[in-house]
């Protein structure tokens, strides 16, 4: 078992402990407060008995004294009308006794009308048990959706923090790849700027080898020399039209990706976008850096010429 596993299974034993608690709480609660609505009836009931014993009691009693004193009154000879206490006595127990049968009606009323009260009060107590059921069960069922509930929440913040943990990850691999092209883009502008320096540097030996042939040779060596590396490059230009026509294979997705990053078009311009004025004459060679906005031109004044697109210089 984990340590969540434990976890919950504590928080659920907790929680089973404070339901148990909580529902002998509310059963005290319950006892104690129709005990007490009840408190008054059931003295007064208890009062009505202990009234209706001793009513009872002395309806016993005098009944007894009466028969005795017929008894007495039979076997001395004494008539009714002879002794006029004992007439008087009589009478006086005859009103006591019905003022008993009175009170023992009155009493027997008060009883059931308290029976009556009783009914309806326990009526009243077996709904409340059965709502107080039914909120019980509803309470159980709430609890046990409390605790999915928790072990749900326990199994997002794993995942979170696994995502958490992996985003983290992410990030240090993104910060170091970030450095490493960083590191690629300074070294590839060095390259750039010392290919610039080679190329202007061997246009500038170019262009000396140029001035000095076309100092030691006469025009017509020279109209000679030109004509024959004109023919030499339209036929280059030529044969590299052929090949490129005859190339039918798809362009590969770095080709296109070094086209975006030097900034060049996927596809052919509509409009001019800089003019040069390049050379003394016709321009017989173009050739474009495959990777910087560089342009290179050759023509008739047997000068060599770099072209920056993005300066226009």
């Amino acid at each position: 078992m984990t340590s969540n596993e434990a976890a919950v299974s504590l928080g659920v034993a907790r929680e089973d402990i404070n339901w148990r608690k909580d529902l002998i709480s509310q059963l005290r609660e319950r006892n104690r407060s129709q005990t007490n609505c009840f408190a008054d009836l059931i003295s007064l009931h208890n009062r009505l008995f202990e009234n209706a014993n001793t009513l009872r009691n002395s309806n016993m009693q005098l009944t007894i004294a009466n028969e005795t004193l017929r008894r007495e009154a039979a076997n001395g000879g004494i008539g009714m009308g002879g002794n006029p206490d004992l007439e008087a006595r009589l009478l006086k127990q005859a009103e006591e006794l019905a003022m008993l049968h009175k009170r023992k009606g009155e009493h027997t009323q008060q009883i059931v009308d308290l029976n009556n009260k009783l009914q309806e009060m326990t009526k009243e107590l077996h709904g409340k048990e059965i709502s107080l059921a039914e909120s019980s069960e509803a309470n159980t069922n709430l609890r046990l959706e409390i605790t999915k509930c928790l072990a749900r929440e326990k199994d997002l913040e794993g995942i979170n923090q696994m995502l958490k943990d992996e985003h983290q990850a992410l990030q240090l691999a993104f910060a170091s790849l970030e450095e490493k092209l960083r590191k690629t883009q300074e070294e590839n502008r060095q390259l750039i700027e010392r290919l610039i320096k080679y190329k202007a540097r061997d246009a500038e030996k170019m262009n000396e080898e140029n001035d000095n042939f076309l100092s030691f040779t006469s025009p017509t060596t020279f109209l000679m020399h030109t004509l024959s590396k004109f023919g030499k490059r339209q036929a280059k230009m030529q044969k590299e039209l052929e090949d490129a026509a005859r190339d039918t294979r798809p362009v590969s997705p770095d080709r296109l990706s070094l086209k975006e990053v030097a900034g060049l078009p996927t596809a052919v311009p509509t409009k001019v976008s800089v003019t040069f004025s390049a050379h003394e004459g016709e321009v017989f060679a173009v050739k474009w850096s495959p990777t910087d906005r560089i342009l290179a031109t050759g023509g008739t004044d047997r000068k060599v010429k770099l072209w920056s697109i993005n300066k226009g210089k």
